[in-house]
Parts: C-alpha cells; structure tokens; sequence
C-alpha cells in the first residue's frame, strides 16, 4: 500500500471514529435517559459503537509508522497533536464507558435518570461514561478539523481555538445532559445560574468560531487593486540584507543577440466555433486554430510574437511554457503584465536561447481560457543537431469532454519513409495526466521538457505517462508498417504514422499567423514543425484493447537513459524551502471552498518564496493528497535529486513542471539565475484557481501590477 492509499485510509478511519464516538455517546444517554430498566438492544448497541471507534481510533495509529516512513510530514501532526487529542479521551472513554455499559447489559438495573446517589453500584459512572464518549468524540473531530481545516502548520492561536472548542463540548454536554446535579448541588438559583453559564459558553463558543471565520474570510479576500509586495531584503546566514532601490519587472527584458535573425509572428485571439473532424461543433477561444499555430525558431534567433485580442471578453496573455523568458515576458496577468483586453494588443520579445519543445497558452483565466482552445506549439531547434526526417507534434487535449491529439478527435494520419528518422513531440496541454501508447515500433525517448536525455534506451512494451504541462520527444525508425500513438483520455483519436514518400506541408500555421525572418542570415526556418508531413482525417483505425491502458507498465524515467552531465549543474545547495501541497478548507477570493493550498494557504495567502539571485535552493515537495499535482516553477528549470528517498540512476532529469503524484516527496535544485517575480503553480489549472499557486520572488524586483484592477486581471 502507498502512502496516498495509507492517507486515504486514514482519512476513513478518522471519520469513522467521530461518527462512531459521536453515536456511543448518544445511545449510552438514551439507554439511561428514561426511568425503568435497561433498554439492553441499545446499550448493545452502544457497546458496538464504542468498540468500533476504539478499533478504528487504535487503526489510525497502528498506521503511523507506514505513514512516517513515507514521510514525516504525512505523521507529524498526527504524532505531536492529534495523538494527544485523540488517544486520550479514547483510553478514558475505553476506562469508564465499557465497564458502565458492561454492567448496564449484565444487571439490567433501574435507574433514575439524573441521579447517580440512589441508584445500584452497577449503574453509577454513567455521568463520566458519556462525558468521556463525548470528549472522544470532540476529540476525533477536532482532528478531522486538524486534517480539513488547520493544515500541516497550525499557528499557536488556531490550536487554541480547537483546543478551546473540543473542551467547551465536554463542559457543554456536562452542563446539558446533567443539570439536575447542579440544581440539586447548588440550589435552584444556582442551577439557574448554571444554565445561563451554560448558554453564555455556548455563545462564546459560537463567536470564537465565526470570529475565526471572519478573520479568515477577510483575509481571503484579494480586493481590486491590491498589487504584490515588494522583496526587500534576502536572509543570509540569518541576517536580512536591504535592499535600497528596487527594479519593476518590466525593466527585465533581456539581453539581446546583436544581428540576429527575427522570427516575427501575430496571433489573434478570437471566439468561434469549431468544427472537428467527428463533425461536432463547439464553441472554442483560440488563437486561431486548434491548437494554436506552431511557433519556430532556432537558437541565436530572437522571436517576436505580437499578441492581438479580438473578442475574448476575459481577456488573455501568452505565457511561454517551459520557456525560461525574461520575466517582463512572462506573460502573467496582474505580475508581469495587465490581461490584454478586447481591442488591444501587446507585443513579446526574447532571445532564442533554449532548444526543445515548449508551448504557450493564456495565463489570464487560465482554467478556463486553455481548456478552451487558447493554447499552442513552440519549438525552437538546434542548427548543430541532426533533424529528422519526419517532425510531427501532437499535443493531447481535452476540449469540453472532446479527446484530442493534435487538431483531430479521430485519427491524423502523416506519412513517412522507412527507414527516416521520425521524431513525434508530445505535449500535455490539458490538465490532467496523459498516458500514451505507442505501437508498432520501439523507440527512444530523447527529450523530457526541452532537455535532451544522456543515453536513451529503447522502449518498448511500456506507456508515457505525461503530466499535465509536460512534454516528451519520441524518436524511432520509421518501419515498414504503420505506427499508432494513442492516449488514454482519447478513446476515439490516434495519430497514425504510415510507410511512404512524405506529402506536401500543409496548414499546420494558420489562423492569422504569419513566420516572417528578418535581420541577418540563417538557415531555412520552416514556419511549421510537421517536417513536410500532411496530417490528414482519416476513419478511425482499430481502437486499442480493451484495459491495456490498466495492465501495461509506465515508464520510469528516473531510471531512464545513462547517468552523465545535465542542463544544470550539481552545485551545494545553499538554502533550504519546503512546499506542502494539502487540501484544507479555505476562502478562496472570498468563497468557501474545500481548496487546494501550499503550505497550509491558498492564494495569495501562501507566502512567497524569496530569493536572491546566485541562491541554489533545495526545494522539497510534499504531495498530502491522493491526486497529482505538477508543480510549474516559472522562468526556471529544477534538477531532481530524488523522490520518495529514492536518487536517479539514469540520465539527470531536469524538468521544468515535477509531476508529483498523491503521497510522494520529491527534492529539487534550483538556480535563482533568472531574476524577477514568477508564479510556482499546479499546472492543473482548476487546482491552481483552487489556491495551489505561490510567488517566487527576487529580492529588490517590484510589480506595477496589481491584482483585478481596470484590467481585471485574474494570473491563475
């Protein structure tokens, strides 16, 4: 069992233990609430209920070592605070209430209902039997509240706050179930003072509850025009250094290549409709095409892309994905830049100084705007290496319910010779994970996020599971028969690659693009990435057998190609972050919500990572939910150095979105080489509209931009 199966299982277990304390109690008072005799189905019953939630309560502790081997941020509060409020109630309610009800079931005893002083030794300790049920109980969830609500670093005053509810429960339930003793103690005057005691405990509970919420609430509450704080000063050895002056980010442009070609393109983002080749039609934002038109260049070259709004009502950005851009290009509403309404335009510019395959897509309303359709390819090549034959892109989508590859819900065929080299470029635009099957050939996995792999092997017989935002370069020979690429989520699409003389290229840039060079010589730059390719819609071919998307194994690429140098090299790391991925109950802009949060916040509570320029970070991710979170470090690639413990032992994985899957830990470097101020996010983008977003922010950079305002910028 994993630890993201452990965590489920011990979230069953913790509400299992609340409904069972919270029931002991009520039918141990029930049974003994009337004058007459034992009522024994019900005090079996709560007998039952006892036993259930002392099982489940010593289950959830029997998992601790699995849970702490996995990590010691999936057990610490579990062993430093919910132990203690749990296991000791627990072992008093195990103490007094089985022996009362024991004996309850054995004598069958009259009984008074409030009063212990006349009645049989057997039935005495009922007061204590159900105050200690309803002390476990409040126990159990004020550690459910630990889980949903305080998070992985409870501030002193929140523990407080619990600790002051779950005892008030107790001293209400003592006041409620048991008045007659009060009144018979104390007298009928102060028995009436004990009910208003009683209901003034209550009312503070209540306020210190909402008060709590309130605060929260208020605090959740990004209001219009509330821009983003400046870094001012980094903590070196413990001390903070000033920073005087401070740089906005649209002063980051960067460095220029002199007489270097320009790789000029426009794109218009739009509101249409679409037709796919199924025949379906939907409405879709695009930039002109699905996806996007591909954008190329090759290294030396400087792009330039002007961004212009038709229609778009939200408003949009082009944010360069996996592309490490200086920071004014970044493309982040309310960060970098304001959302680029209908009517204007804006134009982004930067050095091609990174081969691979990337891809750009909205960053205003991102949720919706690229599960939409406003999202496209970016290649840029490396005139020192080899190109292939055949260079065909398939980006994997999931358009309103509608699975995609490239721009077909059914099959795309292209074309190549036997024996040419094929190169097919996978990239997960969605927001989920992607698992692809390719048959028909083996091959090599020669790229992950634009970073070529030391050494690749041949694969066969396995699948490509892609994170969210993530890419893979495949390679192969191209065999004598045909070759399908198939994806999970796209029961109905295959991209089929077919023995014989490539076609004619054709509309794979459209939409208003165009690829004009400019300034200086190069080598031919193709304006598409299909490599003379003509992707045509076809019947759909065999679909693939039934469950072979469960059975076959996935690809590992920690152990994948052959250890040797990477993009970035293993330098000491000279500081230390740690990220918590959770879901707790939160505000988000305002709105209850059961949120995804980064160290125990949703956005933009979670507080910045903040860096000085030179730093090398070790970061350590903490996944503590059962589903995968692939975390976008903007502007920067990270080096893994391990998951759950374990090193690489193949090729050094640099990635530029870590696909952290539920229960793992994985530890990265990172080299604050790139000075600004960058969105860390979940590239599942309904989790980051969720609260799964944090700044990383360079000491002494400063925004213009602000948060809505008369851009109504929206950066998740």
């Amino acid at each position: 069992m994993n630890t993201s199966q452990l965590l489920a299982v011990d979230l069953v277990l913790a509400v299992l233990a609340a409904g069972a304390w919270a029931a002991a109690a009520w039918m141990t008072w029930t049974s003994t609430a009337s004058e007459g005799h034992a009522k024994p189905r019900l005090t079996g019953l709560a007998l039952l209920a006892t036993a259930v939630a002392l099982v489940a309560t010593a289950a959830r502790y029997a998992l601790l070592p699995a849970l702490a081997a996995g990590s010691w941020w999936f057990a610490s509060e579990r062993i430093t605070i919910s132990l203690p409020l749990t296991a000791i109630p627990a072992a008093w309610a195990a103490m007094a209430g089985v022996p009362f009800l024991l004996r309850r079931r054995n004598t069958g005893a009259h009984l008074s209902p409030n009063d212990d002083s006349q009645v049989p030794t057997p039935l005495r300790g009922r007061e204590a039997a159900v105050l200690a049920m309803v002390a476990a109980g409040a126990g159990a969830v004020g550690s459910l509240a630990l889980m949903f609500v305080l998070g992985p670093f409870p501030a002193l005053w929140t523990l407080m706050i619990l600790l002051f509810l779950v005892a008030g429960v107790v001293v209400l339930a003592r006041m409620a179930l048991f008045p007659r003793h009060a009144v018979t103690a104390l007298g009928p005057a102060r028995g009436g003072r004990h009910a208003t005691a009683a209901t003034a405990l209550a009312g503070l509970m209540a306020c210190t509850a909402l008060g709590a919420g309130v605060f929260t609430w208020l605090g959740s509450r990004a209001a219009e025009g509330t821009g983003i704080i400046t870094a001012v000063g980094h903590h070196d050895a413990g001390s903070p250094v000033p920073v005087s002056a401070t740089t906005p980010v649209t002063a980051l442009l960067g460095d220029m290549p002199a007489n270097a070609t320009v790789r000029r393109y426009e794109l218009t983002a739009r509101v249409e409709q679409v037709t796919l080749p199924s025949g379906r039609t939907t409405e879709a934002w695009t930039f002109g095409s699905l996806p996007g038109p591909t954008l190329e260049a090759q290294l030396g070259e400087v792009v330039e892309v002007v961004l212009n709004n038709r229609d778009v009502q939200a408003g949009v950005t082009l944010h360069w994905h996996g592309y490490d851009v200086p920071n004014a290009m970044d493309g982040v509403a309310g960060a970098t830049q304001d959302a680029v309404l209908p009517g204007q335009s804006m134009t982004y510019r930067f050095a091609a100084a990174q081969a691979g395959t990337y891809w750009y897509h909205t960053h205003q309303d991102s949720a919706e705007g690229v599960r939409k359709g406003l999202y496209g390819v970016f290649v840029v090549h490396d005139p020192a290496m080899v190109r292939s034959d055949a260079d065909i892109v398939v980006a994997g989508h999931d358009l309103g319910g509608l699975g995609m590859l490239g721009s077909s819900n059914r099959s795309s065929v292209y074309r190549a010779k036997p024996g040419s080299l094929v190169r097919v470029r996978l990239i997960n635009t969605d927001s989920l994970p992607q698992r692809y099957l390719v048959q028909g050939t083996a091959f090599t996995v020669a790229a992950v996020d634009g970073t070529e792999v030391n050494k690749p092997g041949e694969v066969s017989g396995k699948l490509l599971r892609l994170g969210a935002g993530g890419r893979y370069d495949l390679t192969f020979a191209m065999p004598g028969s045909p070759v399908t690429i198939r994806m999970d989520a796209a029961a109905d699409a295959a991209v089929v690659i077919s023995p014989g003389s490539p076609g004619k290229m054709s509309g794979e840039v459209s939409g208003g693009t165009s690829g004009e060079v400019s300034g200086g010589t190069s080598g031919e730059v193709s304006g598409a990435v299909s490599g003379g390719n003509s992707p045509s819609a076809g019947s759909n071919p065999e679909k693939a057998t039934p469950g072979i998307f469960a059975t076959t194994p996935v690809l590992d690429l920690l152990g994948y190609g052959e250890p040797g140098p990477g993009r970035v090299d293993t330098p000491t790391a000279d500081r230390e972050e740690v990220i918590v991925l959770d879901r707790q109950f939160r505000f988000v802009d305002g709105v209850p919500r059961y949120a995804f949060t980064v160290n125990g916040a949703a956005y933009p509570l979670v507080p910045s990572m903040q860096v000085a320029e030179g730093d090398v970070v070790k970061v350590t991710i903490i996944n503590r939910t059962a589903e995968p979170h692939p975390m976008h470090p903007h502007g920067h690639h990270v080096l893994v150095l391990s998951r759950n413990g374990v090193a690489p032992s193949g090729s050094p994985l640099v990635l530029d979105t870590v696909d952290i899957q539920g229960g793992e830990v994985w530890e990265v470097l990172m080299v604050a080489n790139n000075p600004g101020i960058w969105m860390d996010h979940c590239h599942n983008l309904d989790h980051a509209a969720e609260g799964m977003m944090m700044l990383m922010q360079y000491e002494g950079v400063s925004s213009p931009f602000v948060h809505g305002g008369h851009a109504h910028n929206r950066p998740e």
